[in-house]
This record gives structure tokens, C-alpha cells and sequence, in this order.
């Protein structure tokens, strides 16, 4: 009987780590859930699940994480300082352990040189395509789950974020994100490809609002929130070069939101992608 294919997940312990993590089994594969503390994956429903720990910066620590396995998913924390250290550390990880297939999580339009986050995505991406590695790099616009964290507001009649009402965002389902990361590392879909993966609308602050008026049966209000209060109040808690990061993107989609086509996320799901009616219908009536 053959083993099912074991695929390391970096940074396992964020949502996009665990929604890669329960795609991957749903796939009949075995994820190994590379964390820095057990505690980040304690919760999550998936038995048998491996889990190994240490740091991502340090190559050793990812050369023992990646015994027996057979193809990495690598991401890094949110906004992470160490981005380009941790692309450099999987890659020579890889190159070391003889593990040959390592697929990116990217960002939508990494070029963007005002937002120092994606551009650090961008020198990782450069540092893939030079690697010898069977790479993949997949490049999520903004997650529709992100409005999860607006819910009580939004059910009591506010929405408000750090950026313009009308600026138009082509939001895509984690877990669509999440059942392409599992075509490629246990299909070997898009080896030496770049997928860019929106939703398939751009829809705005305003947008949101409006369609969970209908939804819930009383108006939302829209605003936009001073980024500084943004910074003293909800992020006052990040460190401040993170902090700094994101007040960047939030300058950033105030001038051109976050474009996308859908295009290429269909053609690998073979079926519409997850839109916001859907998912506003659902976390917001249950």
C-alpha cells in the first residue's frame, strides 16, 4: 500500500497554515505542521496530525522538520521582518534534505514597491526560480475570511476599516487558496508556474456593507477609520515595524485597492470561486 504523500506546512499555526493543513488531508495526504510551540496547532481537528517544532529562520531546525517528507508548503508569519531570511533558510532546507518540491505562498502583485511586505515576497519569489527546487508560487489577493473580524460590528450596524470605502478589493475564499496549495503539492499541479489567485469580483468597503444590510434586515454603516487611530487603538498592540507595514498597505489600497481577475483561480478549481454574498451569508447568519 503506498504511504500518503507527508507534506511540511511552515508557519501552520496562522489560518492560511491551517486551512492549507486540513485541505492537504482532505486530499488523502499527510500534513506535518511545522510551528514553534505545539500549543499553535492544539485545536486542530485533524487526527494524526504531525507536528514539528522550531524556527524558520534556522536552517537545521527545517532539515529535521523535513525527514520523510516529500514536498513543503512554505509561509511566513503575516508581515514578517524576516520574509527574505525564511525563504533563504526553506530553500537551502530543501536543497540539503533532498526535498525537491516546495510551493510559495506569495501575494497578489509582490512588485508593488510601497508596500516593503510584498516586495520582500518578491526577492523570495526571485530566490525560488533560481533554486533548482520544482517550485510553485501562488499570489492570494485579500482574504474574504478577513471580515470574519468585523462580524459583531458589522451585526451592529457599523463597518469600518483603515482604508477608503470605495476602495475595490478582488477578495478571494482561503479556502479556495487552501484546495489549490493541495492540487500542487499532492497533484504537482503548476510546477515552475505563478498562479495569481482573486476572487471573482472587486468589491469595496461599501460594497460589504451594503450586501450585510441585506442580509441582516437593518443598515451598516461604512467608514473609513484614520489609520492613526487604527495604529493607536487595534494595532496598537504589533510591533511597531509591523505596524508600520500595514499602515503602508492601508495607504496603499486607499489609492488603488487590490485588483484581481479570477481567471486563473477557475480554471484550476473547475468551478466559480467563493464569492462575498456567500460568505458574508455565511458567518454572518450563523
Amino acid at each position: 500500500m503506498t504511504r500518503p504523500r507527508t507534506v511540511l506546512v511552515t508557519g501552520a499555526g496562522g489560518k492560511t497554515g491551517r486551512a492549507v493543513c486540513a485541505a492537504l488531508a482532505r486530499r488523502g495526504a499527510a500534513p506535518r505542521a511545522f510551528v514553534r510551540t505545539p500549543d499553535r496547532v492544539a485545536d486542530l481537528d485533524l487526527p494524526g496530525l504531525e507536528v514539528a517544532t522550531g524556527d524558520q529562520r534556522r536552517v537545521d531546525d527545517l532539515v529535521a522538520a523535513l525527514d520523510g517528507v516529500d514536498a513543503v508548503y512554505a509561509i511566513a508569519p503575516n508581515v514578517s521582518l524576516d520574509e527574505i531570511d525564511m525563504g533563504a533558510a526553506i530553500v537551502a532546507a530543501c536543497q540539503r534534505a533532498g526535498v525537491g518540491r516546495l510551493v510559495f505562498h506569495s501575494v497578489i502583485h509582490p512588485q508593488l514597491t510601497d508596500m516593503p511586505h510584498h516586495t520582500d515576497k518578491a526577492r523570495v519569489e526571485e530566490r525560488l526560480i533560481a533554486s533548482g527546487l520544482a517550485w510553485t508560487i501562488l499570489q492570494p489577493n485579500v482574504y474574504l475570511q478577513n471580515l470574519a473580524g468585523y462580524a459583531d460590528t458589522i451585526r451592529d450596524g457599523r463597518y469600518e476599516v483603515p482604508y477608503a470605502a470605495a476602495a475595490r478589493l478582488a477578495m478571494v475564499d482561503l479556502d479556495d487558496v487552501a484546495e489549490v496549495a493541495a492540487r500542487c503539492l499532492v497533484d504537482g499541479l503548476g510546477v515552475h508556474a505563478t498562479f495569481e489567485l482573486s476572487g471573482p469580483a472587486e468589491v469595496s468597503p461599501s460594497d460589504v456593507a451594503r450586501r450585510a444590510a441585506e442580509l441582516l434586515g437593518h443598515d451598516v454603516a461604512v467608514a473609513r477609520q484614520d489609520p492613526d487611530v487604527w495604529a493607536a487603538g487595534p494595532g496598537a498592540d504589533l510591533p511597531d515595524a509591523n505596524r508600520t507595514r500595514l499602515l503602508a498597505m492601508f495607504r496603499d489600497y486607499d489609492r488603488h485597492g487590490s485588483p484581481g481577475d479570477a481567471t486563473v483561480l477557475t480554471a484550476i478549481l473547475g468551478r466559480p470561486p467563493g464569492d462575498l454574498d456567500t460568505y458574508l451569508a455565511t458567518f454572518l447568519t450563523t
